[in-house]
Parts: structure tokens; C-alpha cells; sequence
């Protein structure tokens, strides 16, 4: 009990007594009683300001009911406490009935006296002490209790400021922890799990995320996470600019809310409960070399404005923390990259097989070509190769895989459009024994057999909408399973698709999976068509046939002048697919070792008109069906001088086919999958006609 005959002497031992206590809560409940023992009050209370700065909110009382803090939150001008903290000046009311500011929280109360408690200027608080008699608390009163605001004040931003700096302590010493885990583990997405399980233990983080700019979509998505569901993570994208994470991306500021509930910039695409309870949200820029990459969130419970103001000072460090990680990442897989390039530049100088051995070309674009082949090749990134019918894109995928680091394991290849869509599904990913009927055994399927190999889908953009879904997961997951079976197989298989079509305009008429065509056009390589690459004519001519000679036993290594001018002014729509069937041709019907004008034929009728400026009469034993000056009969009577007796019928209709069928590829430039639609026919049943009938 304190000797209030001094009041001064009092204070100073109050002080003494209160200077070494660090618990807020003891100091207000001191400095109240010592308010009421002295002024004889019924009642009190200390109040201090929210977070907001815009309500008092009780901390301690005596003589009220219980449930006096959770029912009165004064606004700032409000009441007779609410009246001081504004006007930062002592309120004494000696009759509680005539002030028009009063709000009542006991009946009886006549009395109040209400004292600042200021930090500085400003005030953060109120000391009230309440009578039931009028007129109760005279200057005496008011000079001592503003004594001790004046102590309790100077005593609690102490103490706060002590607090405060504890918190930044605690909160160093945990970067410190988390410096640790880089020192020990180059992989970032151990760095990051690390990091966000401390956190979630020493802080109670809730969730956390990591953002990276996607180049190919243009997205943040979420790389690594702290409970994150798959779902949540894939809703979880955002453009920049887009919702608090892309503004923080755009404008490379962090942001902070308190509440999450309270901001409507916060999207909550993931779907975050926002009524359970009072969730803070931070985010900061991850930037290497002053270049923004992504975005790193987290998720806290509220506890305070101290520890938010802490929180939000760990954010950036963190996001700086987590920057330094990548770039360290980034630098060792470099440093790894550059090796491996140096070993198989090495490797390739002792072998003699590393050229695009049955690609010819020295034009130009086909040695830029050759350059973006070779580094394709050190890659294990998705690649599609674009480009007309006939240009070999099947041959530029072998030459990929011949000259990878998988040359030495198997590379596979299926064509989408050859195979129905119900029995694709089942040749890529194979089946179980039992998984339908005829399935008497197990099947491996396209994947399993191409593992630590490459794949190679040709005519991608035939692939079936729903099967595209499925090819899709396995890019992502890297696993899939077979038809009929539980089991899950994680392959390593490269992807190399291959396409004739606009891909970009299926996928606007919603024929082409769109996340598909990012997770394909990793590395994207168009072809180009022979017409724009005709000065290679004379190697390809030579190289195509070398391959037909040694397919045919027979010896002819050159054509004629006249020749290379007719070819070189055809635009070849079937490329260099057109251009080997015509060389074949010639070849077959050449009677030397060099192919002449006579032997070969060009739609159009320009190897014919060559041939006649040449001076030969000749003529062809058969009829072209486009030309318009014979007539049907003409044609049937020509195929009939050819044919022997009792296989005319089949002859003239086998001959009709062949020319109606070369003639809707030419005009299709030789995009199959179009002819057969053109002509009604089953895919399968067009490439089989053409193997059985050679078409020039």
C-alpha cells in the first residue's frame, strides 16, 4: 500500500516498481488501481486506440461488467473518453446527466474524469475513473492522475519499444536460420520448403507461395507453395497487373494488407476462407538483375500491428533471400550446361557421324536451320517442328534425336493421323491384359518403350480433343498409366511433335488444347518449303539420288541442264517429298545414267514444253487425265494399249484411281489427312493405295 499522504513520493516508487516489469498488461493494471485508490472511484478503465487509430479499445477495468470491453468500442470524439483522446486535453465531468458527450456504461456513474495518455504530441490512450456522486474528482485529482499518465505513458513506449525491438531480434535471428539452409542446399525448391516449415512453425505461417513469370503464356504461376492444394495452385494464375500479386510484379513494390477480407484487389483465386478468422496477406518482388521474375507471397494470422509491421519487414527480406537462392540455382545449372556443351563439342569432334547426314542444304536459312537443330538437339525440352507437307519434318526429328545426348536409346515414332483416335490412346500409353476385348496381353504402349529415348508424334494436329488431355498430363506429371491398369509409370521421354497445320487457328475453334500447344512449342522450328530454299536444289537432287540408287541397284548420279531448269521453275507444293517421286520416276524410266527432260514429268506441263523446245518427238505411251485436250476415251483407249487382255477393268480403274488421287494431293499440297477427307476415304486406307499404286 502506497503512502498517499506524498503523492509525488508515491509516483516515484510506483515508478521504480514498474520500470523493471516488462508485462504491458501489469503495468496498466498497476497504474489503475493506484487511479482509483486515489481518487476513490467506483469505477475505471484504461483504454488504448486500435490498429485503425479510429476506436478505443478497453484493456483493463474495474468495477464493470465483464462484458463491457466486447460491447463498448468508443469512436474517436465519443463519450467523454472518446472526447479526450481527440482533443488530447483532461475531461472532468461533474455531472454526467448534462454532458452531451457522455455515453453511459454503468447507471449510476455522475462522475468521470477522463486523462491523455500521450507518446510525444500524440495520444494513444485514456485513463477514466467513474463515481456514483456528483462533482467527485476535484484538480488535485486531475494534476496527480495527469502525473501519472504522463509516467505510465513514457513507461508502456518503453516497454512497447523494448518489445518491438525483441520482435526485430527474433525475427533476425530466423533470417539468420533461414541463411543457413542456402549455405547448405544449392536446390532451390529445398531452400524454399526449408524456409517456409520454419516459418510455419516459429511464426504460424499459414500458406506461402511463389510466383514465376511463365514466358510462354505470360502468367504467374505458382512454382512452389505451402499448402496449396493442386487445385488451388491451378486457379492460382495471374497476368501482370492483374490482382494484388500481378501489381506487385508490375510495379516491383510490395504490398501488404492486414486483413485480407477488407481489400477488394485481393482476388482470392485460390479461394482462402475469409471468415474464420483475421488473415494478413505480403507480398514482395523476387528480381534478379534488376529484372522482375516472380512474386513471393505469405499468409499470417493477425496478431497485432507490432509483429504486422515485423512481418511485413520479413517479406522483403525473404523475397530478397529467395532471389539470391535462383540466382545461385541459375549459375550452377549454367556452370553444369556449359559443361555438358563442351563435352559433346568434344565428343563431336571425334565423331564423324555429327552432321544432318540426309538433310542437304547450304543455302542459308538451312545453315541458320542447322544451328538451331544442333542446340535442340542438347536439349531435353519439347520441340515442334512446323512446316508443309513434304519437307521432311520426319527426317529433321531423326537428325534430332540422332545427334541428342539419347542418340543411344530408342527413338520412337507414331503418326496421329494414321491410326484411329480409339486405338491411339492405347498405342501410346498401352494397355493391360484384359483391359477390353482382344487385349489377350499386356502392351507396353509408345511411352514405356521410348523411355530415356525420344517420341516422335507426327500430325499432331490430328491428335483427338480428348485424347490431348491425357498426352497433356503425362507432359506434366511426366507419368501416366496404361488402359485397364492401376499402375503409374514415371518415363523419361522426350516429345517432338510435328504438324502441317495452323495450330494457332485450331485452337481459336477449339480443336487444339491450347495449355497443350505452350506445354509442345518449347522450342519451335519451322521448316521451309523447297521454293523458298531452291538454290539447295542441286545437293538435294544429288542426295536423293544416291538414296534412290542404292533402293533401285542401278547407277544414275546426275540429270541433265534441261532438267535442272524445269525443276528449279516448279514451285514444288509437295516439296522435297514431290521432288524424290519425280526423281524416282526418271530414274525408273531413264535409259542411260543421266536423267533427261523426256523422263521425268511436272504437273503443269513444263518438263513437256522443255522437251518439245528441244527438238525430241516422242511422245508419252499414257495420257495425263488433266490435260484438256485428250478425251476420256482417249485416255481409256492409251491405258488399254498398255494393258493385256481380261485385266483391262481393273488396269483402267487402278490407272483413274492413281491419277484422281495424285490429282487431290497436288491440289492439297500433299497434305494427306486433307485428301482422304476430300476424297472420303479412311486415312488408312489412302496410305495403303498409295503404297500399292506409286504415286509420282
Amino acid at each position: 500500500m502506497y503512502n498517499f499522504n506524498d503523492p509525488l513520493l508515491n509516483l516515484h516508487e510506483i515508478t521504480l516498481t514498474l520500470l523493471s516489469e516488462n508485462d504491458p498488461d501489469i503495468l496498466l493494471n498497476t497504474i489503475l488501481d493506484q487511479a482509483i485508490e486515489f481518487t476513490k472511484a467506483d469505477s475505471g478503465s484504461i483504454a488504448l486506440l486500435d490498429d485503425t487509430r479510429k476506436f478505443l479499445v478497453i484493456k483493463v477495468f474495474r468495477g464493470l461488467a465483464k462484458d463491457v470491453p466486447e460491447k463498448v468500442k468508443l469512436k474517436l470524439g465519443e463519450g467523454v473518453t472518446g472526447r479526450c483522446i481527440l482533443t488530447g486535453k483532461i475531461r472532468n465531468v461533474g455531472n454526467t446527466k448534462e454532458d452531451p458527450y457522455y455515453v453511459s456504461v454503468r447507471s449510476d456513474i455522475q462522475s468521470e474524469l477522463a486523462i491523455p495518455l500521450k507518446a510525444g504530441q500524440k495520444s494513444f490512450g485514456v485513463i477514466s475513473v467513474d463515481s456514483s456522486r456528483l462533482a467527485a474528482f476535484s484538480r488535485e485529482h486531475e494534476e496527480y492522475l495527469n502525473l501519472l499518465a504522463n509516467y505510465t505513458a513514457q513507461i508502456y513506449t518503453h516497454q512497447e519499444t523494448i518489445r518491438h525491438l525483441n520482435d526485430r531480434q527474433f525475427i533476425q535471428d530466423l533470417v539468420i536460420q533461414i541463411s543457413t539452409f542456402l549455405g547448405r542446399e544449392p536446390d532451390f525448391k529445398k531452400v524454399f520448403e526449408n524456409t517456409v516449415k520454419l516459418l510455419e512453425e516459429k511464426i504460424g505461417l499459414n500458406r506461402a507461395a511463389l510466383f514465376l513469370l511463365n514466358d510462354v503464356s505470360n502468367d504467374l504461376t505458382i512454382e512452389y507453395s505451402l499448402n496449396y492444394s493442386e487445385n488451388q495452385i491451378e486457379r492460382s494464375r495471374y497476368k501482370p497487373g492483374e490482382g494484388l500479386t500481378g501489381k506487385v510484379f508490375s510495379t516491383k513494390i510490395p504490398m501488404v494488407l492486414a486483413d485480407i477480407s477488407e481489400d477488394k484487389n485481393f482476388l482470392n483465386k485460390s479461394g482462402i476462407s475469409r471468415i474464420d478468422s483475421r488473415i494478413s496477406f505480403f507480398s514482395s518482388p523476387i528480381i534478379l538483375k534488376d529484372k522482375v521474375k516472380g512474386v513471393f507471397n505469405m499468409e499470417i494470422p493477425y496478431v497485432n500491428q507490432g509483429k504486422f509491421s515485423d512481418y511485413a519487414f520479413l517479406v522483403q527480406l525473404l523475397s530478397t533471400f529467395f532471389s539470391q537462392a535462383i540466382l545461385i540455382q541459375d549459375l550452377i545449372e549454367q556452370t553444369t550446361s556449359d559443361i555438358k556443351n563442351e563435352n559433346i563439342l568434344l565428343k563431336r569432334q571425334f565423331d564423324q557421324r555429327f552432321v544432318f547426314e540426309n538433310i542437304a542444304g547450304k543455302s542459308n536459312v538451312m545453315q541458320q536451320l542447322f544451328k538451331t537443330l544442333a542446340m535442340a538437339a542438347d536439349s531435353n525440352s519439347s520441340i515442334l517442328l512446323t512446316g508443309e507437307s513434304g519437307t521432311g519434318k520426319e527426317l529433321f526429328a531423326s537428325a534430332i534425336h540422332r545427334n541428342s545426348l539419347r542418340k543411344d536409346n530408342k527413338l520412337v515414332k507414331i503418326n496421329c493421323a494414321a491410326i484411329p483416335s480409339d486405338l491411339l490412346e492405347s498405342e501410346l500409353f498401352g494397355y493391360e491384359k484384359g483391359a477390353f476385348t482382344g487385349a489377350d496381353k499386356d502392351y507396353p504402349g509408345k511411352f514405356l518403350v521410348a523411355h530415356k529415348g525420344t517420341l516422335f508424334l507426327d500430325e499432331i494436329g490430328d491428335m483427338d480433343y480428348k485424347l490431348q488431355s491425357k498426352l497433356l498430363r503425362f507432359l506434366q506429371e511426366k507419368e501416366f498409366s496404361p488402359l485397364g491398369s492401376n499402375k503409374v509409370y514415371n518415363v523419361d521421354v522426350r516429345i517432338i511433335a510435328a504438324t502441317n497445320v495452323d495450330i494457332e487457328t485450331m485452337i481459336t475453334e477449339n480443336k487444339f488444347r491450347e495449355d497443350l500447344f505452350y506445354r509442345l512449342n518449347v522450342i519451335r522450328i519451322q521448316i521451309p518449303p523447297l521454293r523458298e530454299r531452291i538454290e539447295d536444289l542441286p545437293f538435294i537432287v544429288e542426295h536423293l539420288l544416291n538414296k534412290i540408287a542404292t533402293n533401285n541397284n542401278k547407277q544414275i548420279k546426275s540429270v541433265t541442264r534441261e532438267v535442272y531448269k524445269a525443276l528449279e521453275s516448279y514451285p514444288f507444293p509437295g516439296n522435297v517429298r514431290e521432288l524424290e517421286n519425280i526423281l524416282e520416276r526418271g530414274f525408273v524410266l531413264s535409259k542411260g545414267n543421266t536423267i533427261d527432260i523426256i523422263d521425268i514429268d511436272l504437273p503443269g506441263g513444263t518438263s513437256k514444253e522443255l522437251y518439245t523446245q528441244s527438238g525430241s518427238t516422242e511422245k508419252n505411251k499414257k495420257l495425263n487425265i488433266n490435260e484438256s485436250e485428250n478425251t476420256i476415251t482417249d485416255w481409256i483407249q492409251n491405258v488399254i494399249l498398255s494393258s493385256n487382255e481380261g485385266n483391262y477393268y481393273k488396269d483402267v480403274i487402278n490407272e483413274l484411281e492413281k491419277e484422281l488421287i495424285q490429282l487431290f494431293l497436288k491440289k492439297t499440297f500433299y497434305n494427306k489427312s486433307k485428301t482422304a477427307r476430300v476424297l472420303g476415304l479412311n486415312r488408312l486406307t489412302l496410305d495403303k493405295k498409295i503404297k500399292d499404286i506409286p504415286i509420282i
